[in-house]
């Protein structure tokens, strides 16, 4: 972990850059599950006073990437089951919503920056968990932007701030096979945006969530992710 340095054009609170650091750590697995984090041995190797670095890891308790062990200090917390399938439901049932007042709606100029960011993301390193996740990110958004709706979109762009779902993407694009398909199936999700299919458009965006964070789980974990039938999301 490298020492925080100063930029005079960054003019956000040290315990947000620490936060962000210390966050990204977590999610690429450079701080490994169950791993204490000494806040002296953190604040020297920052670079940064104890204030900051309090602030940073109170954040991080506050999202679950963290524990704090009265004895023992933080430890890194694993990525368990039950969060994986929390924010997928969360997220299936908001984007549905969003998706269906979006389809019909996407302009010339929203089809091309779609079709644009399927081709950044065919064209970007495959292991590059960081990238992949802005640009996965991006498209998302960007195919629910004629939904008309600010609220709905603030909502389910808050929901793609939660550290979970950079988990999610960091564990997914560590086989780099998953990108070539994570682009397949943007393409054809963006063919049924273009054709207007709403219940197309529907059906290949749940599945398509559905694959990204079902691969997530270990292997002998059986959650229901799908949503039940008639909770798809309003019409």
């Amino acid at each position: 972990m490298k020492p925080l340095r100063g930029d005079p054009r960054d003019t956000r609170p040290l315990g947000v850059r620490v936060y962000e650091q210390l966050r990204d750590e977590i999610v690429s697995g450079g701080l490994e599950a169950d791993s204490p984090l000494v806040q002296e041995q953190l604040a020297e190797r920052l670079g940064v006073s104890r204030t900051p670095l309090r602030d940073a890891l109170n954040r991080l308790a506050h999202e679950d990437l963290v524990t704090w062990v009265p004895g023992s200090g933080y430890l890194v917390n694993a990525l368990k089951p039950s969060d994986i399938s929390e924010v997928y439901q969360v997220r299936q049932s908001l984007e549905t919503v969003a998706l269906r007042l979006a389809c019909g709606r996407h302009d010339r100029a929203q089809l091309a920056r779609l079709l644009a960011l399927i081709e950044d993301m065919a064209a970007s390193d495959p292991l590059d968990a960081v990238a992949q996740f802005e640009l996965n990110r991006a498209f998302h958004m960007s195919l629910i932007e004629p939904c008309g709706n600010a609220l709905l979109l603030r909502m389910i762009d808050t929901l793609w701030d939660h550290p979970v779902n950079r988990r999610i993407t960091s564990s997914y694009v560590a086989d780099a096979a998953n990108v070539p398909l994570m682009t397949s199936e943007h393409r054809a999700i963006f063919e049924a945006a273009r054709a207007g299919d709403e219940e197309r458009l529907v059906r290949l965006a749940t599945e398509h969530m559905y694959a990204g964070y079902q691969k997530t789980l270990p292997e002998d974990t059986h959650i229901e992710l799908r949503p039940r039938p008639g909770s798809e999301g309003l019409r």
